[in-house]
């Protein structure tokens, strides 16, 4: 196989024109779990020519990204703006191998405004007349010389042996009037100098494939393999996108997102053998992963599938580590035993820590809930059981106590459960649903319990903030 001849070199060439999203991402998961698979290497290259729009802090946030997800790229960190020499040393060495030509036509432009190429007359003209004309100043671009009649041809990994009808691409811009090159060139330059054997890139790539080979052969250069993963669908089935939903790997980290969760779950975006009970490292999908395994449909993100993922995180926590991530949430004097019981009700619904903190938070402050049914006033015993609940000490509430309480006060005044406990749910947390009560009054703390249960009644036919 070709990758026991050459040594495996990926790259991940993101425009630090914006965030690092789910797409992205998932191409430089590929990308490094192929070169670590085959002992080789994953480079990083920024595509930075677009000035206006790329950023030095765009590119911070991508690093930053990628090394938290367990993404490392190795060696020199390659940027295109600083490579226009080379760039343009590689242009004039197409230029005279008479590969590429000048061409003076301008864009035409079609009734609906779209700015379309003129007929490529000008590959046709006398060297003389080029030469002249561009010694004299008039505005240029350079074009790639397409053998007439060419058929093309090229092999991809996941969809085998492709072709293109003869003419069916016409001669391309490799350079641009201010002297700049175009992509399908650059590309080309910088993976020929990182050593790319290897390009695994988005499918919306394909129609640069043949582009692209004609310069590695112009060249004398050898072609990288290619591998062209399948796009990411929303749920409509349309590209995932932001406007569709889609959120950057940095707005997922702030969410709470744990980085193997969320790797665990980018694996299995087209590769069929991608583990999906379980969480696993970079190092470990590494190990297992195939492109031969790699489907041709293009997945859709689905975040109830993902959302599982993040449970299998958070499976592996114990209750009394997520208690503590809690802490702050918790009344002054809640016990431990009752903290760690509320959490272990909260959790399973939770697929992140930080969800879980607002879960509990959500358990023990104050909902907007009203007595609705129950009446204009709360209920006449309130007060009562305020006293009744006021008699347990500080060192003894803990929810068995309280339930304890509780029940005695609902036997003497022959009150159903579902005349004490929901009322009391509600005029105690404003929510209408929820924990055992016992251990959320525990939770909430003593002091807060009876200041929010012995309000007066103006204040409890209101909606509680």
């Amino acid at each position: 196989m070709e990758e026991n001849k050459r040594r495996v070199v990926t790259r991940f060439a993101p425009a630090p024109t914006g965030s690092l999203h789910i797409g992205g991402a998932r191409t430089a998961l590929f990308n490094c779990l192929w070169a670590r698979r085959n002992g080789g290497d994953f480079r990083l290259r920024f595509e930075d020519t677009d000035r206006a729009r790329s950023s030095g802090q765009n590119e911070t946030a991508i690093l930053d990204d990628l090394r938290w997800l367990g993404i490392e790229p190795d060696g020199h960190i390659f940027r295109q703006s600083e490579r226009a020499v080379i760039h343009s040393a590689a242009l004039a060495e197409l230029i005279s191998r008479g590969s590429v030509y000048p061409c003076f036509c301008p864009a035409a432009e079609t009734a609906g405004g779209k700015r379309v190429s003129a007929p490529h007359i000008c590959r046709d003209l006398p060297k003389e007349e080029s030469g002249r004309r561009v010694s004299n100043g008039e505005p240029h671009c350079f074009r790639f010389r397409i053998e007439r009649g060419r058929a093309f041809k090229f092999t991809d990994r996941l969809r085998g042996v492709m072709t293109a009808p003869e003419d069916s691409i016409g001669d391309f811009t490799v350079a641009r009037s201010d002297g700049s090159v175009t992509y399908l060139l650059a590309a080309v330059i910088d993976d020929h100098d990182m050593k790319v054997s290897c390009v695994i890139r988005g499918e919306e790539h394909l129609p640069n494939v043949p582009k692209q080979e004609m310069i590695y052969e112009s060249m004398g250069w050898e072609k990288p393999e290619w591998v062209h993963i399948p796009m990411i669908l929303d749920s409509e089935r349309r590209k995932l996108s932001k406007r569709s939903g889609a959120m950057s790997v940095g707005e997922y980290r702030d969410r709470g997102w744990a980085p193997r969760a969320l790797v665990s779950y980018l694996a299995t975006l087209s590769w069929s053998a991608a583990p999906t009970d379980r969480l696993a490292s970079t190092d470990e999908l590494a190990a297992m992963f195939d492109l031969g395994e790699v489907a041709r449909f293009s997945p859709v993100h689905d975040e109830k599938r993902m959302a599982r993922f993040g449970k299998l995180y958070m499976a592996g926590l114990t209750d009394e580590y997520l208690a503590g991530e809690c802490r702050g949430v918790f009344g002054k004097y809640a016990g431990e035993t009752d903290k760690t019981l509320l959490v272990k009700e909260a959790r399973a619904a939770c697929s992140t820590v930080r969800e879980l903190v607002r879960s509990v938070e959500n358990e023990l402050s104050l909902g907007s809930e009203t007595f609705g049914g129950l009446g204009e006033d709360a209920p006449a015993w309130a007060s009562e059981l305020t006293e009744r609940l006021a008699s347990i000490p500080e060192s003894e509430w803990r929810s068995d106590v309280i339930m304890s309480a509780i029940k005695s006060f609902a036997s003497e005044r022959s009150l159903k459960g579902r005349e004490i406990f929901h009322p009391l749910r509600v005029l105690s947390t404003g929510n209408s649903r929820g924990a055992p009560i016992g251990i959320v009054l525990s939770c909430i703390g003593r002091e807060e319990t009876l200041a929010r249960v012995s309000l007066k009644s103006p204040a409890k036919t209101r909606g509680v903030k």
